[in-house]
């Protein structure tokens, strides 16, 4: 017997239900762990919304990363896995969003609860002729690809639309010097997504722009306010949330360039230690930056400042006298040694992009002239080391660069000057 019209739209409108109907699991990141949030302050059990299950697995095609995987020759397949899902419930899913695969427990005929095995990126989006609508999504999944997963993503992300309007409000804003209305925005930003780390990272830039602080400047100008730093710290514990690897990397660069002048201005100290926090802080910050691009210019510039200060703070004049035990000096001299290798490689890196920067040759005039000091003991010393020679010329050489390209409004370093009298031209 023929369907009429209405019981055909009766059982569409139910088969449709049955598949775009919204079903909640809970994620659990590290299983049997006391505290509710892990040190990437994300919870350890989260409350998620069910987006599909996996279907299919597969690697991405050499091809499309040439040149990156060498390691084949090995045996070791080091490509990323890309993986289908099939789509039972779509809240605007979008390219670039990050959906988390969960353990789908066979005992039971729909999903359930269960722990977090990995992550994808979505790639695509698309409608099927009989299986009906899937995505694509990229991760590194390892044994996980074995089973079926369950694919879901955080209930808080269900505010991220709103939050973003938000987010980009507060820019509006902030761009036409509407500081109260941009605070607002923000604020409201957090609060609809909470672990969301983009507007506390826009709420420090606010801050420390509104104390004339100018994070691109080698020498701290203004006096950085408490709330930039308590913003910062909030986006780096929420960092694993940030929209793409290009904020995260302005972010750490800005970071970087914060920490460094917090070390200057009012750097705090663990219990029996004599190195700022902040600049402990800024290497890991450095190294997340670095993690994502290798080659980003304003990351190598600021870090290689981190690592000249760290090799400062090492300095035996610049330490408390019995600070530290006969025993513990060679690691601290090690140390020493380190963080002046890696300002080194850092500088010589930077300069292979942009030799013409006056940051750049301040750096290096400070570094190799702090280290000529060090060996020698400056104009008053009457024999000079072929080392210790060479660090005093390549000084005067960044000196007399760091004056070429100096901007005219911006005014000569202090330390330099000194260094000069110390150098004795």
């Amino acid at each position: 017997m023929a369907l009429t019209r209405p019981v055909i739209i009766l059982l569409l409108c139910a088969f449709s239900s049955s598949i775009f109907s919204k079903e909640f699991v809970y994620a659990f990141r590290d299983v049997g762990m006391p505290k509710n949030t892990g040190k990437d302050g994300m919870p350890r059990k989260e409350k998620m919304v069910l987006v599909g299950e996996t279907i299919m697995f597969d690697k991405v095609k050499p091809i499309e990363y040439e040149g990156k995987y060498k390691s084949f020759e090995l045996g070791y397949d080091t490509r990323p896995d890309i993986v289908t899902v099939k789509v039972h419930y779509d809240p605007g899913i979008r390219p670039g969003q990050i959906l988390y695969l969960i353990e789908k427990d066979f005992d039971h005929e729909t999903f359930k609860d269960g722990s977090i095995v990995g992550q994808i990126e979505v790639k695509s989006i698309f409608q099927t002729a009989f299986t009906g609508k899937q995505l694509r999504g990229v991760g590194y999944l390892g044994m996980a690809k074995e089973k079926v997963l369950t694919v879901a993503y955080p209930v808080s992300s269900e505010l991220s639309g709103p939050a973003l309007v938000e987010r980009k409000t507060g820019d509006y804003h902030f761009t036409r010097d509407e500081i109260p209305e941009a605070i607002q925005s923000f604020r409201k930003a957090i609060r609809l997504d909470p672990m969301s780390p983009v507007p506390h990272y826009r709420l420090g830039m606010l801050y420390l722009n509104e104390a004339g602080v100018d994070s691109k400047e080698p020498v701290c100008s203004g006096i950085l306010p408490m709330s930039a730093g308590a913003e910062f710290s909030s986006a780096w514990k929420k960092r694993s949330r940030f929209d793409s690897d290009q904020d995260m990397i302005r972010f750490s660069r800005e970071y970087v360039s914060f920490l460094n002048c917090k070390a200057d201005q009012a750097p705090s100290f663990s219990k029996n230690s004599f190195v700022p926090e902040e600049l402990e802080r800024a290497q890991e910050v450095a190294r997340e930056g670095f993690r994502l691009s290798k080659t980003d210019y304003e990351l190598l510039i600021r870090s290689a400042e981190t690592y000249y200060k760290l090799y400062i703070s090492y300095s035996s004049s610049k330490r408390p006298k019995g600070s530290i035990s006969p025993e513990e000096e060679p690691k601290i001299r090690n140390r020493q040694e380190k963080s002046w290798e890696i300002a080194q490689k850092l500088l010589k890196e930077a300069g292979l992009d942009n030799i013409t920067d006056y940051r750049l040759h301040r750096l290096t005039s400070l570094l190799f002239g702090k280290r000529y000091m060090e060996l020698s003991g400056g104009a008053k010393s009457t024999t000079i080391s072929e080392e210790a020679n060479f660090l005093r010329t390549k000084t005067i050489e960044s000196i007399q660069a760091y004056k070429l390209h100096r901007p005219k409004n911006i005014p000569g370093d202090k330390d330099l000057l000194i260094l000069e009298k110390d150098l004795g031209f």
